[in-house]
């Protein structure tokens, strides 16, 4: 054998050890590393599966395809009440996981996550117009409760504050104490506990994501109602009539599969490890994109406050995602000369929902099983390819 082709074959040799050596390496330091590359050659199967109502409008199943190749979900659903009230739906995938046997239907149950805040600020602003409840409402008044406090800007917290994000808390500065991996949240089941609470700003001061504020608001619907918030909740919205149903933790028969490969720690128990009873007021909500859309699309009619009504704080910059937080949605407008869109979006290891309201109300909701592909552009992109949509055919 000659020596040009030795050292062809040490060549070769040394080239497949860097193959294997890269291989072993990527799998090894990202296991799920092969599956999220697999994701990119399923998703154009997973778009061909879209089926959407008669005479949908064709952003919708686009929608679908961007949603699918970008957010990296392989089922989901996604309902549209236009502002006369007609409601058009599309589905995308398998509910028993990628080319299963079954396919993802309109009743299909999904988690909402924290879009079930929208859900929990409807209910207070029902109350509000009902005039059983004021907006400027102490929290502390509601719950009676006495003092003495740590901090005594406790007793300036209203319910506007609430719904706004503005109580004083910070989950960046510190805990989110209805999250903490197998811990017992305090709130709702010890409200006396927010008598020790300290704030991190004056209530109004600055906006600052809280889920603690919306389980409170869950409280205040307790006091007010007189019985457990998710029996007012399932009674006053017929839950009974529809998909919406609160989660307690494990999957229910009707609920879609999951798809955990784009998460970085938690998988499919990650409920295991937090008190679904605790957050259901803030996180806790399930069913259908369309029934969703239809309590939210429902709220929007009469003459008394909405979610839409939420004001803007002066500086606070609307061209900036989740950042120009109302009464459950926060306001999103890069551009001043275009009418605003009104979001609120959700997320649980494997699940991901969106929802979009415009000043015409016109109510878009989509859901997905899934987690969102990494990269910071990926929900701002997806949040402009929905209002792209909705511009792009007049309906602001």
């Amino acid at each position: 054998m000659s020596i040009k082709s030795r050292a062809m074959d040490l060549v070769v040799v040394v080239a497949l050890i860097a193959v294997i050596s890269g291989v072993a390496h990527f799998v090894i330091t990202n296991p799920l590393g092969p599956s999220r590359l697999l994701y990119i050659l399923q998703s154009p199967f997973i778009e061909r599966t879209t089926r959407c109502t008669e005479n949908a409008p064709e952003w919708m199943s686009d929608l679908q395809s961007y949603a699918t190749r970008n957010i990296g979900a392989p089922a989901s659903q996604l309902a549209y009440i236009t502002s006369q009230g007609n409601l058009h739906h599309c589905e995308t995938g398998w509910k028993d996981g990628i080319l299963g046997d079954l396919p993802v239907e309109p009743s299909s149950r999904f988690r909402f996550a924290s879009s079930t805040k929208t859900v929990t600020a409807i209910a207070i602003l029902d109350l509000v117009n009902q005039n059983k409840l004021s907006l400027d409402t102490s929290i502390v008044d509601l719950l009676a409760l006495p003092g003495p406090f740590k901090d005594p800007r406790i007793k300036d917290i209203t319910i506007r504050h609430l719904l706004s994000h503005k109580a004083g808390w910070d989950r960046k500065l510190a805990q989110d104490v209805m999250f903490m991996r197998n811990v017992k949240p305090w709130c709702p089941y010890k409200p006396e506990q927010l008598m020790q609470t300290s704030l991190m700003y004056e209530p109004g001061q600055t906006t600052a994501y809280s889920n603690l504020g919306y389980c409170l608001l869950g409280l205040a619907i307790e006091a007010v109602e007189n019985m457990p918030y998710r029996d007012f909740m399932a009674q006053r919205y017929e839950f009974d009539q529809s998909t919406l149903e609160f989660v307690t933790g494990p999957y229910q028969a009707d609920e879609v599969g999951y798809d955990f490969r784009f998460e970085e720690f938690y998988t499919r128990d990650y409920y295991q490890h937090f008190d679904f009873e605790a957050v259901a007021s803030s996180a806790g909500l399930s069913g259908s994109a369309s029934d969703l859309a239809a309590i939210v699309k429902t709220s929007l009619s009469g003459s008394g406050t909405t979610v839409l009504d939420g004001p803007v704080e002066p500086g606070c910059d609307v061209a900036i995602i989740q950042n120009c937080y109302g009464y459950g949605v926060y306001r999103y407008q890069p551009d001043a000369a275009i009418p605003p869109i009104y979001i609120h979006d959700g997320k649980f290891p494997g699940a991901v929902s969106a929802m979009f309201i415009t000043e015409n109300k016109d109510v878009v909701v989509w859901l997905g099983a899934g987690g969102r592909k990494h990269g910071d552009s990926v929900l701002p992109d997806f949040y402009q390819q929905a209002r792209d949509s909705l511009l792009s055919i007049g309906l602001q």
